[in-house]
């Protein structure tokens, strides 16, 4: 299969090992900064360098890579929307539930198969545990995330103003999605965070009465974790990356896959998962994410942030 990438900042090298591990041909690069995007070639041996969307709309390529920064992947969703290829694009696909619904509303008249990067759904850890429970024939009840952002890192000067400003669809959106990764759809929810003191927090019930609370201290300088628990049964994720498993008589650590430890945790499984689409042309359900669902998630931040 061959694919053009769309940006190419540092996230795009851990999809290049992706790629060429799943036998998939790069055949372009398109950047704002052509000179980089030359150099990039150069290095990735990759055969076109593109200098604008139009050349890529009818490209002869299965899919195409939305690799652009935060602020710039909705409106580049929406330039290559109809070229009517699949596309992998990362997120967030835009700072607000209106922008989504916007890209929805345009690609109405397309139906152009789009999936959003939630690499964090496909870790293989937190797969195992769901199936750990399932072999025990246990449920989770509730759903504990602790994700504390650091000003030094919102702060970092390869961001510009409108992502800080958004920092919690930029980023936070990672840990918040994962509330309806593990319970589902949120049906009640209550936020009682202080955004003047960067202080964000919320409570609420997901489907088949999970309840969960969100934490998110900007002051702190803890790392973020998931606490799941299930009658006696507690599974910890911190970082997220690394998982264990508790019992009343017994501490298990959960091994990730060769995977995610040869390559950064989630890509694998979650490319693998979109290019079987792509290929068999099915929709994108879960644990896969298409703008409708990521939607709801943009939604849960903003209920959360208040935004």
């Amino acid at each position: 299969m061959k694919t053009i990438l769309i940006g190419f900042g540092d996230i795009a090298e851990k999809h290049l090992d992706v790629l060429k591990e799943l036998n998939c041909d790069v055949i372009g690069i398109l950047t704002k900064n052509y000179d980089k995007a030359l150099i990039k070639s150069k290095k990735f041996s990759i055969p076109n360098t593109y200098t604008s969307i139009q050349e890529i709309l009818n490209a002869e390529c299965d899919f195409l890579m939305n690799l652009t920064s935060a602020d710039k992947i909705s409106s580049t969703l929406m330039d290559i929307i109809p070229s009517g290829k699949p596309i992998f694009t990362e997120k967030p696909a835009g700072f607000s539930t209106e922008e989504i619904e916007q890209l929805i509303g345009h690609n109405n008249k397309f139906n152009c198969p789009i999936m959003v990067g939630t690499n964090r759904r496909f870790y293989s850890i937190f797969h195992k545990a769901i199936e750990f429970l399932s072999d025990q024939n246990k449920s989770i009840n509730t759903i504990k995330i602790d994700a504390p952002e650091r000003f030094v890192n919102i702060n970092n000067s390869k961001f510009n103003d409108r992502i800080r400003k958004n920092w919690m669809f930029a980023n936070s959106i990672h840990s918040v999605d994962l509330i309806r990764f593990f319970g589902g759809d949120v049906k009640k929810i209550k936020s009682d965070s202080i955004p003047n003191e960067f202080k964000f927090q919320a409570t609420g019930i997901c489907e088949n009465d999970i309840e969960f609370c969100y934490s998110s201290n900007w002051n702190e300088s803890k790392i973020w974790n998931i606490t799941i628990l299930a009658d006696d049964i507690k599974i910890v994720f911190e970082p997220l990356e690394k998982g264990k498993i508790i019992t009343k008589n017994d501490e298990i650590e959960i091994i990730p896959s060769a995977e995610d430890i040869h390559f950064k945790p989630g890509f694998f499984s979650q490319l693998s998962y979109f290019l079987e689409n792509v290929v068999t042309k099915n929709d994108t359900t879960w644990p896969g994410s298409n703008l409708e669902d990521h939607k709801k998630s943009i939604k849960l931040v903003e209920d959360i942030f208040k935004k």
